[in-house]
């Protein structure tokens, strides 16, 4: 293995006014104006030999595996870097534009997504062309800017509110990387919360939350931030679901100051890194229909919206739908990233029965089945159990079985990762 380089490239995703604003019902417009930008930064690692990864990092809900698989088309045949090796992970804010169209979407956000794959390309071309020699080290730290989110208020009746009791992943990962000579050249940043501080009264663009903690962190290090959403799918903000970016900038700040304090701590290391990826999909089962009766039916008011905002297809199998995992080791970090909306506890058993010294979990990755609740979550219901699989366009929701399956995937596909050179 020769020396570790790294090449950091960004390029902006804010979308023109009137773009369509994805993830909550109730909007009645587009966006109306532009509160901060939003970008794609990507990061891209070259252990020597041929050994590369790709990481990037997206101020967007979620990107259709379609886009995925053409912006991975795009970088190998641009710069060699095959599609296992790149992943297009997602900050999951729910103030900006859709990752992906149909026909039937508006022209608008039909544009942006025909464009969005030569965007998201450019950012890692641009990281390529950037490599230098380099040198990382990672740390772990905890911050709390989040609380569960599944308030049980009657049996089998569960809604989006409080629940002080309930799981949540504090846990803060920082990957710190610097040039030979010390100075920082980027930071990688893995936390669970839902960016939903903006909430569907708000029509601005942004990246909610994670937009301060960049500010704060880039101002700090003079580098640029790559921010993975962990395990959030049923973690929402401590300041609750509002209009008001004043709680963007409180809860930011939070973490932005733990994830500055961590990046000081850190000493980055020199010499060989080692480098390995894998991937590949899962098919997860659903709901058998004696247990779909207790799920919601399908409402005019949510095929609205899927129809207009969210025209998601799901590739699916003789089984349920197929989820792909990914997962990368770089030196001793271990990342596993899922296309789903997971749950605080499946982050948490995945890096604690992984091998690597430390490890990131990341959802929205290379796309987004829905919600894998853990199988506790069944009987309490909710809209992460019985309603948001309709904005998914699947059939049923998913058997309470599928939160196993998917650990199970993650932790074997982190066990099975080696170093090229045998390490």
């Amino acid at each position: 293995m020769a020396d570790l380089r790294v090449g950091v490239g960004r390029v902006s995703l804010t979308p023109a006014i009137g773009a369509t604003l994805v993830g909550f019902r109730g909007r009645a417009s587009g966006c109306t104006s532009i509160h901060d930008e939003l970008y794609a930064t990507s990061m891209v690692f070259d252990g020597g030999g041929g050994e590369q990864i790709a990481i990037l990092s997206c101020d967007l809900l979620a990107v259709h595996p379609d886009i995925v698989a053409h912006v991975r088309e795009l970088v190998f045949s641009s710069i060699g870097i095959p599609a296992d090796r790149l992943s297009v992970c997602c900050s999951h804010t729910h103030s900006g534009p859709p990752g992906y169209a149909t026909q039937g979407s508006h022209p608008i956000d039909c544009a942006y997504a025909a464009y969005l794959p030569y965007l998201l390309t450019s950012a890692v071309r641009l990281a390529h062309a950037n490599l230098t020699p380099a040198r990382i080290g990672h740390g772990a730290t905890t911050a709390t800017i989040g609380i569960n989110r599944r308030e049980v208020v009657g049996p089998g009746q569960t809604i989006l509110g409080n629940n002080p009791n309930g799981p949540v992943d504090s846990e803060l990962g920082v990957l710190r990387v610097d040039d030979q000579d010390g100075v920082p050249l980027a930071t990688l940043v893995n936390y669970a919360c839902h960016p939903v501080i903006l909430g569907p009264q708000s029509t601005v663009v942004s990246a909610d939350f994670v937009g301060r903690v960049r500010d704060i962190v880039e101002a700090e290090t003079g580098a640029p931030m790559l921010f993975l959403q962990g395990a959030c799918g049923d973690i929402n903000p401590l300041s609750g679901v509002t209009a008001d970016y004043t709680h963007c900038i409180t809860l930011g700040t939070v973490l932005g100051e733990e994830v500055v304090i961590s990046h000081r701590a850190i000493t980055p290391r020199k010499g060989d890194v080692g480098l390995a990826a894998r991937v590949f999909n899962v098919e997860l089962p659903l709901q058998s229909f004696s247990q779909r009766e207790a799920a919601s039916p399908v409402s005019t008011d949510l095929q609205d919206v899927r129809d207009r905002e969210f025209p998601w297809e799901v590739s699916t199998g003789e089984v349920g739908p197929r989820m792909e995992v990914q997962v990368f080791a770089i030196g001793d970090l271990g990342l596993a990233m899922v296309a789903a909306e997971p749950f605080a506890r499946t982050g948490i058993a995945v890096k604690s029965a992984s091998p690597w010294a430390c490890t990131f979990f990341a959802g929205y990755a290379n796309g987004c089945v829905g919600y894998v609740p853990t199988a506790d979550a069944y009987p309490n219901g909710g809209y992460e159990v019985n309603i948001a699989h309709q904005l998914y366009g699947l059939p049923a929701p998913f058997a309470p079985g599928a939160e196993s399956m998917l650990v199970q995937a993650c932790t074997s596909a982190l066990g099975s990762l080696i170093w090229p050179s045998g390490g």
